[in-house]
């Protein structure tokens, strides 16, 4: 009776760990990205007039036509310069997804996973019935028609239990050993 308490009781947290095993990772949304911003921005019209480069090119051919070492010359012609080519990466703002990170199984329940895929092999069934009994929350009756559903057959609630209970004797055989 203990070994099926015990059993009982990995099978019930192995269940937990498999339907809670992804968690979302979600961008940090206690800030606001116009807020991250801000403390860069210009603040005011006259500031925002001194601090950005206009897009023209003129300041860099002002630079060019200091360096170039004609003498009175304050800004070379559009001609005498090439264009910078540059392209719009800009992007419309947009919420990244949010990404499914894989949190694992405990390692002390890892030989659920090792049992089941051993029982898969031999027993598909059984462990369908296995699986969809400590994962899914619903009521026997329910559990079994989503097995017959999943597994194409009929399956009967007398069935279903009898099979689980046929699950649990291997699992609890997998376990002692």
């Amino acid at each position: 009776m203990r070994h099926e308490d015990e059993l009982t009781k990995q099978l019930r947290r192995w269940g937990h760990a498999q339907v809670n095993r992804f968690a979302l990772s979600r961008a940090d949304r206690s800030v606001h990205v116009l807020d991250k911003v801000r403390d860069h921005a210009p603040q005011t019209r006259e500031r925002a007039l001194q601090d950005l480069v206009a897009r023209d090119g003129a300041e860099r051919r002002r630079f060019m036509a200091a360096n170039s070492g004609v003498q009175g010359m304050r800004m070379l012609p559009l001609w005498a310069v090439d264009p910078i080519r540059a392209s719009n990466d800009a992007d419309h703002p947009h919420d990244n997804p949010e990404i499914a990170v894989d949190v694992g199984i405990p390692d002390d329940l890892r030989w659920v996973d090792r049992a089941l895929a051993s029982m898969a092999r031999q027993y598909p069934l059984r462990e369908l019935i296995v699986r969809t009994e400590f994962t899914v929350s619903a009521s026997q009756a329910v559990k079994a028609h989503m097995v017959a559903d999943h597994y194409g057959g009929s399956l009967t609630l007398r069935q279903y239990r009898y099979e689980l209970g046929r699950s649990l004797d291997l699992l609890r055989g997998r376990m002692a050993a």
